[in-house]
């Protein structure tokens, strides 16, 4: 009975040799970066790494080609606030995304049936007779009459974007 036990611990231990042999072999046999291989290298991730840059600079290469139509570019003129010195009761009616700043003075906005002037620095919507906060970035949104009311003289307001004083 010893005999046979030792026997068969053999043949177990055989088995098992030949099963994680034959594991070792599987994964020696795999491609770096294939399908089958369950590790990402750091060669694989370089490696993808350059295909993607080659293909956004080929990419960046035909946009830049296909928008030169001449070799001598003209700048294109970036949008500035003007000063603008209004006086009181006039109005300031503003064109879409016209942007606004009150530098002194006193005015209070005037708003449309679509909706208020959105001040950008406290986040609300200002309506029609609301006092504007000096130095508060305001956006019209659309050219539908919104603007703001001088209620005092000499009031300065930065203005970028179209504009109407009535």
């Amino acid at each position: 009975m010893k005999k046979r036990g030792k026997s068969m611990l053999l043949i177990i231990s055989t088995c098992m040799g030949l099963l994680f042999c034959s594991y070792v072999a599987m994964a020696m046999g795999m491609e770096p970066g294939s399908e089958e291989d369950p590790i990402v290298t750091k060669g694989y991730i370089e490696l993808r790494v350059n295909q993607l840059k080659y293909y956004i600079d080929e990419r960046i290469k035909e946009a830049i080609g296909n928008n030169n139509t001449s070799s001598t570019q003209v700048p294109t003129q970036v949008p500035v606030f003007e000063i603008v010195e209004v006086q009181k009761g006039q109005k300031v009616i503003g064109g879409a995304s016209t942007e606004m700043i009150i530098r002194s003075g006193k005015v209070s906005a005037i708003a449309s049936a679509s909706g208020g002037i959105a001040d950008l620095i406290s986040g609300q919507d200002l309506k029609s007779g609301e006092i504007v906060p000096l130095n508060h970035l305001l956006l019209l949104p659309r050219g539908d009459g919104r603007g703001v009311e001088v209620l005092m003289n000499q009031t300065y307001i930065l203005i970028k974007g179209s504009y109407e004083i009535q």
